[in-house]
């Protein structure tokens, strides 16, 4: 084998290493940065405007937590204590809420679309300006949900009523 062929080969066997290690959901050094926080006691800390992609927080207290602004996009927060946490303008597209308690949290002009929700607490959030486009809220909370929502988002400029499919 000559010199070329067997570059050939290592650039070959590189590059088949590179989409498997991608399809079975891992991050080369250059991809996002994902935190593993999970079942972690974070009360009251400061996470404002930080990206926090695809990260896990199962089961992580996050009670008074200022998430503000922050990129949570595709992050895993089931079963996080979020009560009371300061969620406005977060990006919370396509995470994982279900069975979260958002019990008082502020979720003011939040990005929740693709977000599922199953089984979480929302009792006195604040969801003004918040989309839930394509996001899966469980039909009493939904119902509680309604009953509070107004304005739309800054961004996205959709209503959050419409958004949650209020009648």
């Amino acid at each position: 084998m000559n010199r070329t062929t067997r570059l050939t080969l290592l650039i070959r066997r590189l590059c088949v290493g590179l989409v498997l290690l991608l399809y079975l959901g891992g991050a080369p050094v250059w991809g996002q940065t994902r935190l593993n926080l999970s079942n972690a006691d974070l009360q009251g800390q400061d996470f404002a405007g930080q990206d926090l992609r695809g990260s896990s927080f199962v089961s992580a207290n996050l009670h008074r937590v200022d998430l503000h602004g922050a990129n949570l996009a595709g992050a895993a927060l089931t079963k996080a204590d979020l009560t009371e946490a300061n969620l406005a303008g977060a990006d919370l597209s396509n995470s994982l809420l279900d069975l979260a308690n958002l019990a008082g949290a502020k979720l003011r002009e939040a990005n929740l679309t693709g977000t599922i929700a199953a089984r979480a607490v929302w009792q006195g959030a604040d969801i003004t300006g918040a989309d839930f486009t394509g996001a899966y809220v469980d039909r009493v909370a939904q119902q509680q949900l309604c009953e509070r929502a107004e304005g739309s988002h800054p961004i996205t400029g959709v209503d959050t009523r419409e958004s949650l499919g209020c009648p």
